[in-house]
């Protein structure tokens, strides 16, 4: 699915809401993720380029060495 059709399906989606709350999350959420700064986005798009290039942490061991430092918080 193109650009377009995402945004055309996404402006249906939204006008066939009915719940004035999710409506009031999903402009917040877009208007949150419109206001990074420029510095922002290229820390994003970064992190982004490396998790794609393999060089991210797996999140099983973050929570292997996490639970070894801080076994205290973890209940097994």
């Amino acid at each position: 699915m193109d650009i377009q059709a995402s945004k055309i399906e996404l402006a249906k989606l939204i006008l066939d809401l009915e719940d004035s709350k999710l409506v009031q999350k999903i402009m917040d959420l877009l208007k949150s993720e419109t206001n990074l700064s420029s510095k922002q986005k290229e820390y994003i798009d970064a992190s982004i380029s490396e998790l794609e290039n393999g060089q991210g942490i797996p999140h099983s061991m973050v929570m292997e060495e996490t639970k070894a430092r801080y076994s205290k918080y973890f209940k097994e």
